[in-house]
């Protein structure tokens, strides 16, 4: 606040309408800052990147069966190819491994990603829906090319309307060969949703 002397050296001090003192600009600023900070219980929490590692059978079989079960949330699994999802039955057997995220935290499986390693393709690549978005598909995608045996092709089919999917395996440098091209294309602008197959080569 400004001041000035009064003819008998008494200081006066200059004060605003409402009769306080005008705030420095510093504190102005500082409010202005944390109403526009989130507060600490909305900020967002950084979450660990999981493991990712080929999965111990039997050891990590329960927590696989519950992470694919999550599919199917409050639905019946009835049809068998939905079963033998759930179970994971198809890694049980001799000649396929099985990729899994799992959380450092409590153990569970965030996702799954199998692989034949006689004719190399790759099923089952699922995420559990609250882990998505963080990037876990791409990096059990990645170990499974890690755990192949170089030259070789790896294949995969995949719908032609499950854009995540398909952006995903393009970006890392999957194609669809041959008449599944044209398939592709066309999904693209037509409502017709097709079983594609892709594939790289390593």
């Amino acid at each position: 606040p400004s001041s000035l002397k009064g003819s008998n050296n008494t200081i006066v001090t200059m004060s605003n309408a409402q009769g306080q003192s005008p705030r420095p600009p510093y504190l102005l600023l500082s409010l202005l800052l944390l109403y526009l900070l989130p507060s600490p219980s909305l900020s967002l929490v950084a979450v660990p990147p999981p493991e990712i590692r080929i999965a111990k059978l039997p050891a990590d079989l329960p927590a696989i069966q519950d992470c694919r079960r999550s599919a199917y949330a409050g639905k019946p699994v009835n049809l068998p190819a939905a079963k033998s999802f759930c179970n994971a039955d198809q890694i049980q057997k001799e000649g396929y491994i099985c990729i899994i995220a799992r959380n450092k935290k409590d153990g569970s499986v965030l996702g799954t990603a199998d692989l034949s390693t006689k004719s190399y393709v790759v099923n089952n690549v699922y995420v559990r829906e609250e882990a998505r978005k963080r990037g876990i598909a791409r990096l059990m995608m990645e170990a499974v090319e890690d755990a192949m045996e170089k030259p070789s092709t790896l294949k995969l089919t995949v719908m032609s309307k499950n854009v995540p999917a398909v952006s995903l395996y393009k970006s890392m440098g999957f194609e669809a060969p041959g008449v599944y091209g044209g398939l592709d294309a066309l999904s693209s602008v037509t409502p017709l949703n097709f079983l594609m197959e892709m594939e790289k080569k390593l």
